[in-house]
């Protein structure tokens, strides 16, 4: 098995903050990374390839891409790994070792790790789960986000956080509360808003928003559409008459 990094374009970085987004629960993690990315202006500069990734391309604009690429802002001085498939099970810690490893070589001492959670305790909650007890502490008593007392998080980003709690490095997972059955531009909108708190950068989320309530508007007519449905093809006096 093996998981490379290769570099498409100029790197310029200077302790840069890396975030890292994968698909996981309502896809959140690839939707805030992919907005992130598109609206804050970011180069593609590589990718990351490996044998068990599945083959494939993602299209844009016309044109084919890597699943799994590396985009990076001068201006932000920030890295973004954006993945748009699910990452095997037995990549996960490869890859996650090669994500830290890329990290360091750009003196890079923190990473964030967009994703989806789905606790089902409070809609359109954020949570947060760090290496780093004291910054997930004063981040939750600002009460900008909920901490997870118990629980387990897998694949890369779990990885990373159990990488960064026994090495002392930085790793931070923001993860909203999602709906595993289907995409939930939502959830990225209100983890793409706490990020922006973190970072101090703004991050306009209308556009998802506006996405979300339609998603949601076509759900209820669907909704509605099958009720009515139902109740058409139903004898009279009830299914069971």
């Amino acid at each position: 098995m093996v998981v490379d990094v290769i570099k498409t374009g100029s790197i310029g970085a200077r302790n840069p903050l890396f975030i890292v987004g994968f698909p996981g629960v309502g896809l959140v993690g690839s939707v805030a990374t992919s907005f992130f990315v598109e609206k804050g202006g970011f180069e593609m500069v590589g990718y990351i390839s490996s044998n068990e990734f599945a083959p494939l391309a993602a299209i844009h604009n016309y044109a084919p891409l890597p699943p799994v690429r590396i985009y990076f802002s001068k201006e932000k001085n920030i890295v973004v790994v954006l993945s748009e498939i699910v990452v095997p099970v037995a990549t996960s810690n490869e890859l996650a070792a090669k994500i830290l490893e890329f990290a360091k070589e750009l003196k890079s001492d923190r990473i964030i790790s967009l994703g989806g959670i789905s606790l089902k305790e409070a809609e359109n909650s954020v949570y947060l789960v760090g290496s780093n007890k004291k910054e997930v502490d004063s981040l939750t008593s600002s009460r900008i986000a909920k901490s997870i007392k118990e629980g387990a998080t897998t694949g890369v980003t779990g990885t990373l956080l159990a990488i960064g709690s026994i090495t002392g490095y930085s790793i931070l997972a923001v993860l909203g509360e999602a709906n595993p059955d289907f995409v939930d531009p939502k959830a990225a909108s209100n983890v793409l808003r706490v990020l922006s708190k973190i970072i101090s950068m703004p991050i306009n989320t209308a556009e998802l928003d506006r996405e979300a309530r339609t998603l949601s508007q076509g759900a209820k007519e669907s909704a509605i559409k099958s009720k009515s449905i139902t109740k058409k093809s139903e004898p009279p006096g009830g299914m069971y008459g």
